[in-house]
């Protein structure tokens, strides 16, 4: 099937092109919810803050499903 590209990697790229150090990886975590994993990887590679895209559900759809950015506890900056 070829190559399958990481996701992110073309902003990474186009990051490291402007002197900005990135790294994008696909990791799958069955036991650990999303932001919880997303905390733990920053805190493992001493990020400053995360960047990250974002999008609203309906409440409902929150309780059932959950959401990468509900409990952040560390700075993040969000583009939808």
């Amino acid at each position: 099937m070829g190559d399958v590209e990481t996701p992110g990697a073309d902003i990474a790229h186009h990051l490291a092109r402007h002197g900005i150090r990135t790294e994008a990886a696909h990791i799958v975590s069955d036991d650990v919810g999303t932001g919880d994993m997303l905390l733990s990887r920053a805190a493992d590679l001493g990020a400053d803050f995360i960047v990250m895209g974002g999008y609203g559900r309906s409440r409902l759809a929150e309780i059932v499903l959950g959401g990468a950015t509900r409990h952040m506890t560390a700075p993040v900056l969000i583009s939808h």
